[in-house]
């Protein structure tokens, strides 16, 4: 009763918290910022973010090494060549004609260095990089994003890198933002509003304008718990905390937590916008922190509670495998996404799955972990749901299992054959080390060695975490055997192997 009395309370005292809290303001504009998948690129000393005809320029060394490409300077020629993945870019300080792969290109604006750096257009960048691009031209903050597109061959999109999990929305330079929000078949409706939000009694509240179930996840390194409300936008005058309006239209901000030492901040933004959805995230000082998630579906009210004992009622946050190592096995693509198409038709999403149940039934067997599946069937699950998945499991590893391709514009692309293992961050170096012995064991092809890549499943996980690449479909050869049942189950033994044998089971 008397935590019932506290929420009615505190129901009716929304309104009041809600005017009282501070209104909009404009932030100063700064020097200039890059942001590359929410992390915040050191600029090199005294290079300043310029504006060129229109054009945003950035140093593109700073951003192409953060996503793990080569570069290279000619001093003499005055000319910048990035390669990644067999495409070559080449730009020359004062021309507005690039090349890609051999195609001349023309700039917005043309490059120029500013001291020992290079400085390019952001949109360019953009368009050949795959990035997707956003410019705060209040506080003089580029946000980039590695998401790359899904290739128009079958290519391996989940090697793609995509914004991380609290990353406000990312639009395209000049795009606006929808008013309406789009359903599944083509109409526009207006969708639910988050009117207003403050955090008070140890507790989230969040005002919506009908009953929307949140989907709340919890993320680690910083521990934080991430709440998401489909289908919504941020209402004409919405009000909570210190409220920013960025350059694209969208709100994002911050609630005041002063007087909860447990908590560091609880900031809020526009996440996606097809389909829309506002993101509030609570970052605690501390590590698993219990929670309970209650809707009121009369007013619409939300509230992320964190001092409810987990005794209680409600959704409680928290996840574990019992004691026993959580290992979590990724299929890579799914549903709609097919992956690479072999050189006889056959899908990589098919081989990816087949493989991985395999996995899964023998390590249930073996008995000592417990086994999380992103996917279990053909279903479509984006990148950012795979990491959502294995943080939320509170995983000690992740494994994820593709089969590659060659595009058939890359020069003897029918050749390239062999086995290779991806990890983006340090730590997951040693179970690289030994998911790729064991997956050359598994294949027999040739040994293509352990790569380090900026790819988004590898490197927005925060738990050692590799992408296996079994084979090529492209090759006649390896497209043969990766089909046949005795290589799959003999892939299947040695990752189940690798994995035992990284956990010292």
């Amino acid at each position: 009763m008397r935590k019932a009395g506290l929420r009615l309370l505190l129901l009716l005292l929304l309104p009041l918290l809600l005017l009282s809290s501070t209104g909009r303001e404009a932030s100063a504009a700064g020097s200039g910022k890059i942001i590359l998948d929410n992390k915040e690129l050191v600029l090199p000393s005294g290079v300043v973010l310029e504006n060129s005809n229109g054009s945003v320029m950035i140093p593109i060394r700073v951003v192409v090494e953060n996503l793990g490409f080569e570069v290279q300077w000619e001093q003499k020629s005055r000319k910048v060549t990035v390669r990644q993945d067999g495409k070559s870019v080449e730009l020359a300080v004062g021309s507005k004609k690039a090349s890609a792969d051999g195609v001349t290109l023309d700039l917005n604006a043309a490059p120029k260095q500013t001291g020992g750096t290079v400085l390019v257009p952001i949109r360019f960048v953009g368009e050949q990089f795959g990035l997707k691009v956003g410019w705060d031209n209040s506080d003089k903050i580029v946000y980039l994003s590695g998401d790359l597109p899904a290739s128009s061959e079958g290519a391996n999109n989940d090697d793609g890198a995509g914004y991380a999990l609290d990353t406000p929305v990312i639009v395209p330079v000049q795009t606006p933002i929808p008013t309406m929000i789009q359903g599944s078949d083509g109409t526009t409706t207006t969708g639910a509003q988050v009117k207003g939000a403050v955090f008070t009694g140890n507790q989230l509240m969040v005002a919506v304008s009908s009953a929307i179930k949140p989907t709340v996840v919890t993320m680690n390194n910083p521990y934080r718990i991430v709440i998401d409300f489909p289908g919504t936008a941020f209402a004409p005058d919405f009000t909570g905390g210190t409220a920013v309006t960025a350059a694209n239209g969208s709100l994002q901000g911050k609630l005041d937590v002063t007087g909860y030492p447990q908590v560091s901040e609880v900031r809020y933004a526009l996440f996606n916008n097809n389909p829309s959805t506002v993101r509030f995230v609570i970052q605690m000082t501390g590590n698993n922190n219990p929670y309970q998630v209650l809707t009121d579906e009369s007013s619409g009210l939300t509230t992320i509670d964190l001092n409810v004992p987990s005794t209680d009622t409600g959704s409680v946050g928290g996840t574990d495998g019992g004691g026993l190592p959580v290992v979590v096995l990724d299929a890579g693509h799914g549903g709609t996404q097919p992956g690479a198409v072999s050189v006889t038709k056959k899908l990589e999403k098919d081989f990816n799955l087949a493989v991985m149940v395999k996995v899964q039934s023998l390590l249930e067997q073996k008995g000592g972990v417990t086994v999380v599946m992103t996917r279990s069937e053909d279903k479509t699950l984006g990148l950012q749901d795979r990491v959502n998945i294995a943080k939320a499991a509170q995983a000690d590893l992740f494994i994820s299992l593709h089969a590659n391709a060659m595009p058939i514009t890359y020069t003897n692309w029918n050749k390239v054959n062999g086995s290779e293992t991806y990890y983006s961050r340090s730590e997951s170096v040693p179970l690289a080390e030994i998911m790729h012995k064991h997956l050359l064991a598994g294949t027999g092809f040739k040994d293509n060695g352990i790569r380090s890549k900026s790819l988004h499943v590898t490197r927005e996980t925060s738990m050692p975490a590799v992408l296996l690449e079994a084979g090529y479909l492209s090759n006649v050869s390896d497209d043969a055997a990766l089909y046949t049942e005795t290589l799959q189950d003999n892939l299947a033994r040695e990752i189940a192997a690798g994995i035992m044998e990284y956990l010292g089971l």
